[in-house]
């Protein structure tokens, strides 16, 4: 049994598991500082995974993907959860990109950091979101995408983007009405009710706290001003 302790979004988790893949994985967020928490995997666990995943991934791969479900599970009882999206740093403020899989939202990132200076990505795929006193902070996490974009730090953020694909670029903010159903599905909700609880009050929190827009792009420079402007309220110079 492999046990140790990670340390993610400000909290640190004692991992209990039976693979070593899982903590060469989570390498660059071990700690010794004293846990928080502590989540333990189970063969059951990760025969479920195995079963129900559509990529069939070997047992090791798969214990890494329960822990973070794990974790994931325990996260809003402080405050936290995962979110399925991409952040990114820019001079100083954070922007979260969303979609679902395949839409496009890492080719996007990608195309902010070629495009534009001082960009740096925080992660990839799972952040963990953290919303307090009015403001909403993403953390990086080792489960960041094939990609493996992440620079284990944390960032405020000043701005979520919901992408669709178009064949034209234009952007608009949008109300919580509008977008809700659609940042729902893209936040992990636990099943034990006081974690949905957490979940749901993160998510109020959320949605008060940093506008929403929605995107219409095309893979182009010109879908990068379109976001970048309306994003950081700045002209955008390339």
């Amino acid at each position: 049994m492999e046990k140790f302790n990670v340390a993610l979004a400000g909290l640190t988790v004692e991992v209990n598991c039976h693979y070593a893949f899982t903590k060469e994985y989570c390498r660059a967020y071990l700690t010794d500082a004293p846990a928080d928490f502590a989540v333990t995997v189970t063969d059951e666990h990760i025969d479920q995974e195995v079963a129900i995943s559509p990529y069939h991934p070997q047992r090791d791969y798969a214990e890494s993907i329960c822990v973070y479900r794990e974790i994931a599970n325990r996260l809003p009882l402080y405050h936290r959860a995962v979110f399925h999206g991409a952040v990114i740093s820019y001079r100083g403020k954070g922007y979260l990109f969303t979609a679902p899989s395949g839409t496009g939202k890492t080719t996007h990132i990608r195309l902010w950091r070629k495009y534009l200076d001082g960009v740096d990505i925080v992660n990839g795929d799972k952040p963990i979101l953290r919303v307090e006193n009015g403001e909403a902070e993403a953390y990086a996490t080792p489960y960041a995408g094939k990609e493996r974009y992440e620079n284990h730090g944390s960032i405020l953020l000043s701005g979520i983007c919901y992408l669709r694909r178009g064949e034209e670029n234009r952007i608009r903010r949008v109300t919580t009405g509008e977008i809700l159903r659609d940042i729902v599905k893209q936040l992990y909700i636990p099943k034990e009710a006081q974690a949905v609880a957490g979940t749901l009050d993160l998510l109020d929190g959320l949605m008060r706290s940093v506008p929403v827009y929605v995107l219409e792009c095309n893979i182009s420079e010109d879908a990068v001003k379109t976001s970048f402007e309306a994003l950081t309220g700045e002209k955008y110079k390339p």
